[in-house]
């Protein structure tokens, strides 16, 4: 399949990332099949996907008029064999739950086109032990990263039967909708970034929980330092701008957190009620704001660092110079 022959993206589920995928390929010229088993849930991703909207032409990142037009891109249906009608992608976005994906893929491949590519957007599991289609050439994995809307990075995985053939095309269809895919080699739970954030989470957790810092100073270190320097040397280049030596892996009188270090104020806020945005309350106290309110000054702050990204990849990279 050519690129510029794909026309029809299909998106199931219209969940937390179901909308922002769907609203990221309507953005990139696509007409796109929401997919959802109700009314309700594909209304609130619309008006999700209109704030999202509104939210990019506010911060000029969007042309007026767009919006319009980016919406009138999206059908929603409660139907996965009508919008899955002449497809050509599929990205697949439902429960962590191997029997309802085993059962969505088997009704994607009796109702698509037999050029249409099935992705999933798992978050862990290796869809390739156990999804059965007569078109595993044609199966693969595209791991999105909250907002997806906004969030550039997208990581490609192809399984044992995957022609890598789909896995480049793949690739090649996300960067023309000015996503970032990162191709991986081969599966791996929790793919190359989640890993190393599950990493960071067990140390985070085990410096809460010790009383080393609180979340506020923390989240200003990890902004100002970690978050602010990474932007330009990334995670394998910062080591040969340091210098290469084997003492970074083992410092003296380093100790990791356990493995198995089970989070404690976590629990505890758990345990309270206080799940974060979503109940006004979390590590942090958000004083009455609603969730909207939140997600949007989310939203304004990550549009101001893509500008900056764009500007740093304007420049090439460091080896370039």
């Amino acid at each position: 399949m050519e690129k510029d022959k794909v026309k029809k993206v299909v998106v199931v589920g219209a969940g937390t990332m179901g909308h922002g995928i769907a609203q990221s390929f309507a953005q990139g010229g696509y007409q796109v099949s929401m997919v959802s088993r109700t009314r309700k849930t594909l209304d609130r991703a619309l008006k999700l996907i209109e704030t999202s909207l509104g939210t990019m032409v506010q911060e000029g990142i969007l042309d007026e008029g767009l919006p319009e037009k980016v919406m009138r891109r999206i059908n929603p249906t409660t139907s996965l064999e009508e919008g899955s009608h002449d497809a050509d992608i599929v990205i697949e976005t439902v429960a962590e739950n191997k029997d309802v994906k085993k059962e969505v893929f088997a009704q994607l491949d009796s109702y698509c086109p037999r050029r249409t590519l099935l992705a999933s957007n798992t978050s862990f599991l290796n869809i390739f032990d156990f999804i059965e289609t007569s078109r595993p050439d044609k199966v693969l994995i595209t791991h999105w990263y909250a907002p997806p809307q906004l969030i550039p990075l997208v990581e490609v995985v192809g399984g044992p039967n995957t022609d890598e053939a789909n896995v480049q095309f793949m690739a090649q269809v996300l960067r023309g909708i000015g996503k970032r895919p990162m191709v991986l080699k081969k599966f791996i739970p929790g793919y190359a970034i989640n890993r190393i954030q599950h990493a960071i989470t067990r140390e985070v957790h085990f410096l809460l929980d010790n009383d080393y810092v609180t979340p506020e100073q923390l989240d200003e270190g990890a902004k100002a330092g970690l978050a602010f320097r990474m932007m330009v040397t990334g995670l394998a280049q910062k080591y040969d701008l340091s210098g290469l030596k084997m003492k970074i892996i083992n410092p003296p009188g380093y100790e990791d957190a356990p493995l198995d270090y089970r989070p404690k104020k976590l629990a505890g806020l758990i345990e309270q009620g206080h799940l974060g945005v979503k109940t006004g309350r979390g590590f942090y106290d958000y004083k009455g704001k609603s969730e909207a309110e939140v997600y949007h000054e989310r939203d304004i702050r990550l549009i101001q660092m893509l500008k900056v990204l764009e500007t740093l990849e304007a420049r090439g990279p460091l080896e370039s110079k």
